[in-house]
């Protein structure tokens, strides 16, 4: 009985020393959560067309993907910067029904979040952390489009 409760405080106090160093080793000003930007910077993708925002997103994703095979993680931080600030709004004539609001409200928030956490890793110079945020910022890309297309197929539209 004493031999059992002896292992189960062990094993509480490494999960714990365990826990502690996770949890610390992320805390060095950088790893924190970013609050989204109040401010709306002229870069923030309002003002341009759906073609336009799209494009301009695309031209980033590609730059980014550049970065990551030849090892330039200013050029990363750069465009996921471009791409956090472009999500802070929905596209000017950006035409939707009523019900996606709060769908689309969701992909965008997500797709700032990732390019905030991309942005965070390529300044850090974690280039496995910078790799998974684009391939999940790609996923989500991919899924948000999905979503629209397909809703726009269900109401006869021409979706991109």
């Amino acid at each position: 009985m004493v031999v059992q409760q002896h292992w189960r405080i062990t094993a509480l106090l490494v999960f714990a020393v365990a826990g502690s160093w996770f949890a610390l080793s992320g805390l060095n000003g950088q790893d924190r959560v970013v609050p989204i930007p109040v401010n709306r910077p002229p870069r923030a993708g309002r003002g341009q067309d759906v073609d336009q925002l799209m494009q301009a997103k695309l031209d980033h994703a590609q730059r980014i993907l550049r970065g990551l095979v030849v090892h330039d993680l200013g050029a990363v931080k750069e465009s996921a910067e471009a791409l956090k600030l472009m999500s802070i709004d929905p596209p000017r004539a950006w035409k939707h029904k009523p019900g996606d609001d709060e769908v689309y409200e969701h992909f965008r928030t997500e797709f700032m979040r990732l390019a905030a956490r991309l942005e965070l890793e390529a300044g850090a110079e974690r280039m496995a952390g910078a790799a998974w945020f684009q391939q999940q910022l790609t996923a989500a890309c991919v899924t948000c489009h999905d979503y629209i297309r397909d809703e726009d197929h269900k109401a006869g539209g021409n979706a991109r």
